[in-house]
């Protein structure tokens, strides 16, 4: 019974699409009607974008001390705060980099004092089960600072299944991913 109601559905929704593509005086409804299909697929699919790509496009529009302030966050060694499993460990004053697994997002505000100078964080997802849990970016509400975060897969995923993980995303902040699996 539920099958045939969503065929209705969609069906109806096909009619609609014909309808508003069939006369030429409904180019306000084609205009309207391509601006949501495009901001959907924009909002839904957008969301994370792979480091690398983000990268690329910094170093083509020429924003270079953006990118080389990413790239020194990314690859160059600096002050840190290791939250993983209910531990905390700082190496370093004043850190700028956090980095965590999906297991300690919820206590972060909390456990982790040294915030206000971290411009970046770093999620490891090591295991399958990580991909059941869901990253909640109000874990991060506290850190004025951050500006990136990172989620670093360990494990064979896909982009939009790393986009299913993100939850309650204020576009505070730019969400990047990178699947590394075996380096």
């Amino acid at each position: 019974m539920r099958a045939k109601y969503t065929l209705e559905k969609a069906v109806k929704f096909v009619n609609n699409c014909k309808f508003i593509f069939s006369f030429k005086k409904n180019i306000f409804q084609k205009n309207i009607f391509l601006l949501l299909l495009f901001l959907m697929t924009n909002f839904s699919f957008g969301q994370v974008e792979n480091v690398n790509s983000y990268l690329t496009n910094l170093e083509n529009s020429r924003q270079d001390s953006k990118l080389s302030n990413l790239k020194h966050l990314l690859y160059d060694l600096h002050s840190a705060v290791y939250a993983s499993s209910g531990e905390i460990n700082v190496y370093g004053d004043m850190p700028t980099a956090l980095f965590t697994d999906n297991n300690s997002i919820n206590s972060l505000n909390t456990s982790v004092s040294l915030k206000n100078n971290i411009e970046i964080a770093t999620i490891k997802i090591e295991k399958a089960a990580d991909l059941n849990k869901s990253i909640d970016l109000n874990a991060f509400s506290g850190f004025e600072n951050l500006k990136y975060i990172f989620i670093l897969s360990e494990i064979d995923t896909t982009p939009s299944v790393i986009n299913n993980l993100i939850r309650n995303d204020t576009s505070k902040y730019i969400l990047l991913y990178k699947i590394s699996i075996g380096g």
